[in-house]
């Protein structure tokens, strides 16, 4: 068992004291600001708790669609995380190469695109969902 704050439980703690303590101690001109740092404060505890498996769900998925593989099977669930960038790189050059034009393959793309934004979108702007 373990008796000290993890980081997400840190940030949340701040995060609060921000708001309900520091917050209406600040004058008008200074509120814009610390409630962007409280929103920033927010997205990193969402980034921190989804981020990872968020960016290893899209590179499997950007795996899945430029390797060919069959529209019925699942996507690359080993694909790292780190090479999200290079898959998003390879993604473009391939979208510009016409290789996404005609069905089915423009379907698959604009379901990973509407899913991949869906799930970042969940993460830094909830409430735009």
């Amino acid at each position: 068992m373990k008796d000290i704050s993890d980081a997400e439980d840190l940030m949340a703690t701040a995060r609060d004291a921000l708001l309900n303590e520091l917050l209406p101690a600040l004058p008008k001109d200074r509120r814009y600001a610390a409630l962007m740092i409280a929103n920033a404060m927010a997205i990193a505890a969402r980034e921190r708790r989804s981020g990872t498996d968020a960016a290893r769900d899209e590179a499997g998925r950007l795996h899945h669609l430029l390797t060919g593989i069959g529209h019925g099977a699942r996507p690359e669930s080993g694909v790292a995380e780190a090479e999200l960038p290079a898959l998003r790189r390879a993604l473009c050059a391939a979208v510009r190469n016409g290789r996404f034009d005609a069905d089915p393959h423009r379907r698959v793309l604009v379901a990973h695109l509407a899913r991949t934004a869906a799930v970042w979108v969940a993460i830094s702007n909830p409430k735009a969902l």
